[in-house]
């Protein structure tokens, strides 16, 4: 076996060993997000869910969704071109940082206007929050390795693998907010 067949392996089992590790992360996120969003269903069906005082409304949450979809989708793209593209790219990290400013300002909103405090609101107020923090922790984190990938891309290197390993978490982190949406928002 010649010295390029050798670390060629070698790197076609590293990058299964991270693919492995991303998956795993990815899932222990999730877990973390259902076992919350399975407690506020719990609450939800009992009644407690919302207090007639702090129902949200629907446009911009539906909204701030659209954009996890739209990233999903441009970085579907990059992945099919043989290049990646530097505007493909900078408009998922585009929706990705759009996303979270409208979840941040969105939950301020609810924060000051409806007087959601931790641990006044009880239960509604304490799911809201932990469910957005959660998701909100990990499409960040997400977002970090596809600006690694930017990075990459700028200095002109490869950069479809840190894609590909970005490309599970940005979906996980659309079913999340889908779940979140339902659980929260939906009447």
């Amino acid at each position: 076996m010649s010295t390029n067949e050798r670390a060629s392996l070698s790197l076609q089992r590293d990058e299964g060993n991270l693919w492995f590790g991303v998956v795993i992360a990815h899932s222990a996120a999730a877990m973390l997000f259902c076992a919350v969003a399975f407690t506020a269903g719990f609450y939800r069906l009992r009644g407690f869910w919302p207090p007639a005082s702090a129902r949200p409304g629907v446009l911009v949450p539906a909204l701030a969704g659209g954009l996890l979809v739209i990233g999903a989708v441009l970085l579907h793209a990059s992945l099919r071109h043989s290049q990646t593209n530097r505007l493909t790219l900078a408009g998922v990290l585009g929706a990705g940082v759009a996303f979270l400013a409208t979840q941040a300002a969105w939950l301020h909103v609810l924060f000051w206007y409806r007087d959601l405090r931790i641990p006044d609101s009880g239960v509604f107020g304490s799911s809201l929050y932990g469910l957005s923090a959660v998701h909100a922790v990990h499409l960040g984190v997400v977002m970090l390795g596809l600006l690694r990938a930017g990075l990459r891309i700028l200095r002109g290197q490869e950069a479809r693998a840190p894609l590909r390993r970005a490309l599970p978490g940005w979906w996980c982190s659309t079913v999340m907010y889908g779940v979140l949406f339902a659980v929260v928002y939906l009447p």
